[in-house]
């Protein structure tokens, strides 16, 4: 299996008509477990769908939730075991991903970079192989924004509204119908074993795509945001400034914005064994560089004891330490982890305090 999902130049441009678009999505759920946007108590979640009414592609904004969780999940049983008299048994869970057959749909050119930076993590040193199956086995119909929201940043983070690769078709709500890119092998064949429902798109039908993602990324820039080298050397320069402390005395070190944020990937392992003592299985969970206990060492030891230290950890790993390991920003401009805030902690505005000092 390759480490790779970067997907190329854009192969075709298609469009399909509202009308159309739940023949479709029904025809998809004929051979695939379909992920898509849902309204949930005024919200949108990505979920697993049924029926193709069940989807929201006429949403606004983003998910609550990142699509991490549905390639990373926030706790998954990595294998059981048995001890048995010949030796230990081992079933690795992976073998049942083996199989799957799923397609993403709706998901904001943010959330499909924030895929790239999650290849990056999985797919470096060490291989994972379970988010490496979820991934393979899964392709991306993404949907350009059509309108910025309050803490939207993306268009500095060069994560969005246009998107050039990363999925197999993207969509663009154009009114009446859908402009559909097709970016890769895999998403022409979508295309094609439907082709009753897709037309050719007009010039005009990409010429206003680009008028309209051109008004968002204007939109987006009205709120200021430092150059990212800028943001970087600053960092470096800071690692002791005043400000930590503040902006520590104020968190509380809940972090939702761990869990929010789509390229966060902490976590923890553990095993859990069975009342017999000779079966178990061993889980992975999220976990959160703003808990206390995510330092704790043999011994009982919390060498990032205080707020401050675990603020600045997070600042730091998305607009430093990540550059250096894998060469990208961690951050995509979501502005979920701003939302999220119980106390109104506001990246972006850490990110224009630390280059004014």
């Amino acid at each position: 299996m390759g480490g790779s999902f970067l997907i190329g130049e854009i192969i075709e441009v298609k469009s399909l008509s509202k009308d159309f678009t739940e023949e479709f999505i029904s025809r998809l759920l004929e051979n695939f477990q379909v992920i898509a946007p849902v309204r949930r108590d005024g919200r949108i979640f990505y979920e697993r769908i049924a029926e193709p009414h069940e989807i929201e592609l006429e949403y606004t904004g983003k998910s609550q939730l990142p699509p991490k969780r549905f390639f990373f999940p926030e706790k998954e049983v990595l294998f059981t075991y048995e001890v048995t008299a010949e030796g230990v048994l081992i079933y690795d869970k992976s073998e049942e991903l083996e199989g799957l057959k799923r397609i993403f749909m709706g998901i904001r050119p943010c959330d499909i970079y924030s895929l790239k930076i999650l290849d990056k993590i999985f797919f470096g040193k060490f291989h994972d192989p379970y988010y490496g199956l979820r991934r393979k086995n899964t392709l991306i119909v993404g949907l350009t924004c059509n309108e910025a929201l309050e803490y939207c940043f993306c268009a500095y983070m060069g994560s969005g509204p246009s998107i050039e690769n990363g999925f197999d078709l993207l969509l663009t709500d154009l009114g009446d119908h859908y402009l559909v890119e097709i970016g890769s092998d895999r998403g022409r064949k979508l295309v094609y074993h439907n082709i009753d429902l897709f037309r050719s798109a007009s010039i005009e039908d990409i010429k206003e795509k680009k008028r309209m993602l051109s008004r968002v990324e204007s939109d987006i820039k009205r709120e200021p945001f430092p150059s990212l080298n800028k943001l970087y050397e600053a960092l470096l320069r800071n690692f002791k400034a005043d400000m930590w402390n503040e902006y520590g005395e104020s968190c509380l070190a809940c972090g939702k914005c761990n869990f929010v944020c789509p390229t966060c990937v902490c976590f923890d392992v553990y095993d859990d064994p069975n009342l017999d003592l000779k079966s178990g299985k061993r889980v992975r969970v999220w976990d959160s560089c703003h808990f206390i206990s995510f330092t704790r060492v043999a011994g009982g030891l919390v060498f990032r004891k205080d707020r401050p230290s675990r603020v600045k950890q997070r600042v730091y790993h998305k607009y430093c330490y990540s550059v250096d390991e894998i060469g990208m920003f961690s951050c995509v401009g979501c502005g979920r982890c701003i939302e999220t805030c119980p106390v109104n902690i506001n990246i972006m505005e850490i990110a224009r305090e630390v280059v004014s000092l």
